[in-house]
């Protein structure tokens, strides 16, 4: 499948698609959205999780803004993300950044 997303946002793309190959599951939603956050900015992180998720961008961006301020998820919750994240070039994702 070809990716026609920006080229500045693929690799956080295949991160998530690594990470997520049969999509993004509900209990790692929000804390991905939270994660992502700290090094994204709002927009970008909402074009890109819409794309692959294939939900509404400006859903995506209002759950964007909710975990930075009302539903933040907990630091087990993060944890649990990172680990799974790690294991798909969370860290290269990073140095890129």
């Amino acid at each position: 499948m070809q990716i026609t997303i920006s080229p500045h946002l693929q690799s956080t793309y295949k991160l998530i698609q690594n990470a997520f190959p049969k999509g993004i599951e509900s209990q790692y939603y929000l804390p991905l959205l939270s994660l992502l956050s700290e090094e994204m900015s709002d927009r970008n992180l909402a074009e890109v999780v819409a794309y692959y998720s294939g939900k509404d961008y400006s859903v995506v961006l209002n759950d964007v803004y909710r975990v930075q301020l009302i539903d933040i998820p907990t630091s087990e919750a993060i944890a649990n993300l990172k680990e799974r994240l790690l294991i798909c070039g969370y860290e290269k994702w990073l140095e890129e950044g």
